[in-house]
């Protein structure tokens, strides 16, 4: 019992020091910074504070560190946006990305999603090894939108006049398309992006290639599956360009997966100086995915 007890203080003061300043900046230790969030990190010392009742000054070091870890969460992630401008506004439009984690089928809680939010523009992941064939039934039920499917997993579906422009690997490994979307004001590149995950090599290169894809403009917006938590050092150079939708524009955790549960922000909508965030929602839909959509509704500065 000892035994374990001094391993789950060892993962706690490791985990803290990962999330202070470690980080993920090596692949020897990036594992271990995404599988101890904040929440995770705050629920041990949950447990070690109750554990410690009978060694007063481990009860006190440990609910310290649950508090502190509780605020901290909280200040960074949690947002309070102001209530969102009236539907309607000039030159506004509405983005709805999603991973649907690999239907066998036809996703009809995709179909439903859309038919509902009515979106100008669509990108989903992971649709499905199958759904080539599938196409025309999507466009069969969603009227109005074009549908095209990159092959490695990326699904673009538009009710505005759109081009693939390019599509390829993230460092041999994730995939991304480029989109030229028209009709919404200048024309503007949206990229979509797949990040695979391994245990022990680094994600930076695939998300720098990703990066790379926005041509260094303003008005680019890139969207996707990351693999990647939003405290990472490796999204400096997101950081130093874009803005996170739901971190300008959300209300409420930021945090995207699993299952409704605010663990990791996993899932990410950057965009680029020239739009301004009016709006930026998840939507949980868990019988279908275990990550959370997320819809944004933007109109240039």
């Amino acid at each position: 019992m000892r035994v374990f007890k001094a391993l789950a203080w060892l993962v706690l003061i490791v985990g803290i020091v990962l999330q202070l300043w470690l980080k993920d900046r090596h692949a020897s230790w990036a594992l271990l910074f995404y599988a101890m969030p904040k929440p995770c990190l705050t629920a041990l010392a949950f447990v070690l504070a109750v554990d410690s009742r009978r060694v007063r000054w481990q009860q006190i070091t440990a609910v310290t560190a649950m508090i502190s870890l509780t605020i901290w969460w909280a200040m960074t992630s949690l947002s309070f946006a102001a209530g969102p401008a009236k539907s309607g506004t000039p030159n506004e439009f509405t983005l709805l990305y999603w991973n649907l984690c690999r239907p066998n089928q036809l996703d009809r809680e995709a179909v439903e999603m859309v038919k509902e939010l009515n979106p100008h523009l669509v990108a989903f992941v992971e649709p499905g090894k199958n759904v080539s064939p599938l196409l025309p039934s999507y466009e069969a039920l969603l009227p109005g939108y074009t549908v095209a499917w990159m092959p490695r997993g990326i699904l673009w579906l538009s009710r505005v006049p759109s081009r693939y422009r390019e599509r390829g690997k993230l460092d041999g490994a994730g995939a991304y398309a480029r989109f030229e979307v028209n009709d919404l004001g200048p024309a503007f590149p949206v990229v979509v992006a797949d990040v695979t995950p391994h245990f022990f090599h680094s994600r930076e290169q695939q998300l720098a290639e990703a990066l790379a894809q926005s041509q260094d403009r303003s008005d680019a917006i890139i969207v996707g599956d990351f693999n990647t938590p939003l405290e990472s050092a490796m999204l400096d150079g997101y950081r130093a360009r874009f803005e996170n939708a739901l971190e300008v524009g959300g209300t409420g955790f930021r945090e995207t997966w699993p299952m409704g549960l605010p663990l990791l922000s996993i899932d990410h909508v950057w965009v680029g100086k020239d739009w301004e965030v009016i709006e930026a929602k998840k939507i949980w839909n868990l019988s279908g995915s275990d990550h959370a959509a997320i819809l944004v509704r933007l109109r240039r500065r």
